[in-house]
C-alpha cells in the first residue's frame, strides 16, 4: 500500500493513448485529481509486452510507486474466438515479476476496454444520439469498438465515434454500474482504492 495519497504516482500503461487517456480519467474520478499519474502508450500489444519489463523499472526510478496495466484481451484472427485470459494473465505477470512496486495491477478488458462503455445507457445514448441501448453483460460484446463506431453514424452515414472520444466518455460512465456489470472494470477500482 502507498503510505499516502499525496505521495502516490501511478504508471499508468497501455497499448495506445486513448486508453491511457481514459484509464487516467478513470484513476482520477475514483481517487481525485490530486494523484499524480505518469501514462506511457505502447503503440500496440506486442510492443507493449516487449518493452514493459524496462518501461516498468525505468517509471519505477522516475518516482512511480504504483503501476496500471491495461492490455486488451484480444480475439484470435484464425477463429474469431478470445485469447486465453489466463495465459495473457500469467504472461504479463511474468514480465513484470522483476519490479519490486507491490502496488501493481493487472487490468485486461475482455477484448477491449470500450466494451465498458456498452454497460452505461448514459454513455449508449450519447454515442447514439438518442438510439442505442446499454447491454447488461458487455464482456460478452463482439467487437465492441466497432460497435460503437457503427452506433455513432448518423443521418450523413458518417460515424461521430472515434476513439479520440474516450476520455471524454469516461469522464461521464457510471462508475458503479460499470464495476457491476465489467468485471475487469471492478477489479480496477478495487485495487485503485487500496491505494
Amino acid at each position: 500500500m502507498v503510505s499516502s495519497m499525496t505521495n502516490c504516482c501511478i504508471a499508468v500503461i497501455a497499448e495506445d493513448d486513448t486508453d491511457c487517456k481514459a484509464v487516467r480519467k478513470i484513476v482520477h474520478r475514483v481517487l481525485g485529481t490530486n494523484i499524480s499519474t505518469k501514462p506511457w502508450a505502447a503503440k500496440g500489444c506486442s510492443t507493449l509486452k516487449g518493452k514493459l519489463s524496462a518501461k516498468l523499472e525505468l517509471m519505477s526510478k522516475d518516482g512511480c510507486n504504483a503501476f496500471v496495466i491495461i492490455h486488451d484481451l484480444d480475439r484470435n484472427p484464425q477463429n474469431n474466438s478470445l485469447n486465453n485470459e489466463a495465459i495473457l494473465r500469467k504472461r504479463l505477470e511474468t514480465i513484470t515479476s522483476g519490479i519490486q512496486a507491490v502496488n501493481k495491477h493487472i487490468c485486461i478488458p475482455i477484448e477491449e476496454l470500450e466494451a465498458w462503455f456498452w454497460c452505461d445507457p448514459k454513455v449508449v445514448q450519447h454515442i447514439g444520439q438518442g438510439k442505442g441501448k446499454a447491454h447488461p453483460n458487455p464482456h460478452l460484446i463482439s467487437q465492441p469498438k466497432e460497435k460503437l463506431i457503427h452506433l455513432s453514424i448518423g443521418e450523413n452515414r458518417k460515424p461521430r465515434y472515434s476513439t479520440n472520444m474516450n476520455v471524454e466518455l469516461a469522464n461521464i460512465l457510471d462508475l458503479d454500474l460499470c464495476s457491476a456489470r465489467c468485471p475487469s472494470f471492478r477489479c480496477l477500482v478495487d485495487f485503485l482504492q487500496t491505494l
